[in-house]
Order: C-alpha cells, then structure tokens, then sequence
C-alpha cells in the first residue's frame, strides 16, 4: 500500500506543529539509508523530496538529518544503533518494520513519550506472532491507539494477475502473511524443524573410505570462508571449518587440503567474482572443482534443494549452534518488484548455511552404496560417478 510513504509525506506537517526532535526508525542504519534517505516511490518521487524546500534549513546526508526553518529535526535511524538516541528527547517517532526489530527499541523509547506527551506510529508486514504482534493485540483493547490492518483484499494495492502469480510462485503461508496480513507463526521461515535433523557433534567419525563433496563458500568483506564435507555414502554432514581474515594463497591451500582429506571428493565451490580466479588456480592444480555462479535464480534454487533435503529428512546436520542459527534465520522476503528471495537479517552471517548448501548440491536421490562405490573406483574416480546418478 505504500505505508512508509503514507507515513514520512505526513512529517513534515507534524515537525511543523511542534518543534522537536523526531526519529524515523528501520531496522538498520543501511536499510534507512536505501530504502527511505536514498529511497523513492514507485512513480520515482523521492521520500526527501515530501520536505518542500521553502521549510529545509539544512540536510546532513552524513547523519541523514534534516533540520527545519522552525528548528524541527529529523533523523534517519538503524534500529541496532539505538544506543545512539538514549538520553534525547524525542517528541514523535516512527517504527518502520517494527516486526524485525528487537522489542527493547520501543521499550526504550516509550518512557520518553509519555513524559513529553510524544507519539508514535509503527507500521510492519507480520512475522508471526512476535512483539508486533503482543503490541497489536494490546492496542486493540486501548482506546487511547489507532489501529489498522490492511490486507491486499481490503487495499487492493495490487493488481489481481499478479496476486495470481504471487499465489502460484511462493507457499499459501507466505502469500497470507505478505499479502493479507496473517500472524501465521513461522509463516516466512524457510527451514523448519532444523534442530531435529542434527546429529551430536562430537558423534562425528571421519570415514577413510567414504565418498564424499565438500561446498566452499569464500569470504566476501566480513564473511567467513567456510568448508563443509558431506559424506555420499552416509548423507551426514561433518563438522564446518571457518575461518576469516587470512590470503588467498592460505585459503587455497586449506581447500586443497580438505580435497585429499576428503578422499579427492568434488569440491563444489563459488565462483562468483572474487571466487573465479581461486577457482581458476585451483582447476589448475588438479583439484576436483565444479563451480558455482550465484544470481538471483541460482542462490534460490541452491537453497530451496536445501530445504527440501532438510524438511524430507533425507540429510543429517551436526549440532552446530552457529550453523543452525544462520538455518532458523533464514526468511521468505519479497523484493521492491514483488519476486520471492531467501535472505537472513542484515546483523547475521550466512556463510555456513550456503557452504552446506553447496556441499548437498546435485547430491544423488538416496545414498550411494558399497556396490556403486566399486564400480567407481573400477572407472577411474569420483567424477565418473555422476552420470550415472544425475549429478553433473
């Protein structure tokens, strides 16, 4: 509908009734930067742009702030940062996407607004029946609040041939929380049930004659690059290696090392921008490697085949605390044109939930047995095997 719009067009006539310090929070600094400081609607209208230029005494894109002719001053604010705004004294305050910030955000701000007689609009798509939620639900019996729910039945906000291929592309639970505002719990996870598809870390045994591949998702800027072994024979997945902050010439080395390790087992690995030249060196070594490219198709495919492996039981996880909070964070999202996307909040890693993507890629239907392992050792290695079980 257009609620971040309808919300921010409206500030500069409050910040105009009253001189004060207003905040308009997302649940990000990069967030409030993208989507409202930098941001536009639909037809291309800049948010900034709802602020006529006869009342704007001064913008500081550093600190996006805007200061009136009046003295009124608005600031764009990460929902993380908000140890920054502790002791001010805000008289109006936005919460947008409140539903992905951390309850103590409003718990801070609250006490504020009630000595200084302030307000505050929170306005969010469901995420199960969270704090937003409890804060909804309290609203609704105080009349003191103004509440709305506005589903895509009431608002008709978009067109019905595209609801259409909303419903055809995305599952029933995710349509309804994205589109008609239903508080389904865990409606956009994309892996449930993770913690009963993992095995006792320190259960794990090494098989010297076991087949295996191995996923390698490399370090982009504050990433870790991270290696996963899954093992064919059994389909568990081993203990994670992951490591950050080291050169290329030290991480080719620790991926050659696992190739051995790992009984020359294909090395699935991405290949995507700084990835191509390690590949390349790689390749050139004689290490087993099938490239991975990532775009907007390829990481959704790779990561909905891990999430039927999961929910099908088929595949055994380690107890890793690390690598099951990256799986249970994982959400359904829908981007600025309406397309489905998997993404994990902005304050988390996904790098080992990608590196055990990647080594469960192209895995055969069902465990290769020890009859299939000799006839591979009598063709002549590991890479033999996958047209025989439609894995590359």
């Amino acid at each position: 509908m257009g609620k971040d719009k309808m919300i921010f067009s409206n500030l500069p006539k409050k910040m105009m009734e009253r001189v004060g310090t207003y905040f308009y929070f997302l649940p990000t600094y990069n967030q409030a930067r993208k989507v409202i400081w930098n941001g536009a609607d639909k037809d291309g209208f800049r948010f900034l742009d709802h602020f006529p230029k006869e009342i704007v005494k001064n913008i500081n894109q550093t600190e996006m702030m805007i200061t009136l002719m009046n003295g009124s001053i608005l600031q764009l604010i990460g929902a993380e940062n908000i140890d920054r705004v502790v002791g001010t004294n805000p008289v109006g305050v936005v919460f947008s996407e409140y539903s992905l910030m951390k309850p103590e955000v409003w718990n801070l701000i609250s006490p504020i607004l009630a000595e200084n007689g302030g307000w505050a609009v929170f306005v969010y798509t469901p995420r199960g029946q969270n704090h937003a939620y409890e804060l909804l639900k309290n609203a609704e019996k105080n009349p003191k609040w103004f509440v709305e729910v506005l589903p895509v039945s009431k608002t008709q906000a978009v067109p019905e041939v595209d609801l259409l291929e909303q419903k055809m592309t995305m599952s029933s639970a995710l349509y309804l929380q994205e589109y008609e505002c239903d508080f389904t719990e865990n409606a956009s996870a994309v892996f449930k049930n993770v913690r009963s598809r993992t095995y006792p870390l320190a259960s794990y045994e090494h098989k010297d004659m076991g087949l295996y591949q191995v996923g390698v998702d490399l370090a982009k800027a504050n990433d870790y690059t991270v290696l996963t072994p899954f093992n064919l024979t059994t389909f568990q997945v081993g203990p994670q290696d992951s490591f950050n902050l080291i050169d290329y010439t030290l991480q080719k080395a620790k991926i050659e090392a696992a190739f051995y390790r790992h009984n020359k087992g294909r090395i699935i690995m991405d290949a995507t921008g700084v990835g191509t030249p390690v590949v390349d060196d790689l390749l050139n070594k004689g290490i087993n490697i099938a490239p991975f490219t990532f775009t907007y198709n390829s990481r959704n495919e790779l990561l909905v085949n891990l999430q039927i492996l999961l929910e099908q039981d088929k595949i055994k996880i380690p107890d890793d605390p690390e690598l099951i909070e990256q799986l249970e964070a994982a959400v359904w999202d829908l981007t600025a044109n309406g397309r489905t996307r998997i993404t994990v909040p902005e304050d988390k890693h996904d790098d080992r939930m990608m590196s055990l993507a990647l080594a469960v890629w192209d895995i055969p239907p069902r465990p290769v047995t020890q009859h299939s392992m000799t006839k591979i050792v009598q063709a002549g290695g590991v890479q033999s095997m996958y047209p025989e079980f439609g894995i590359g």
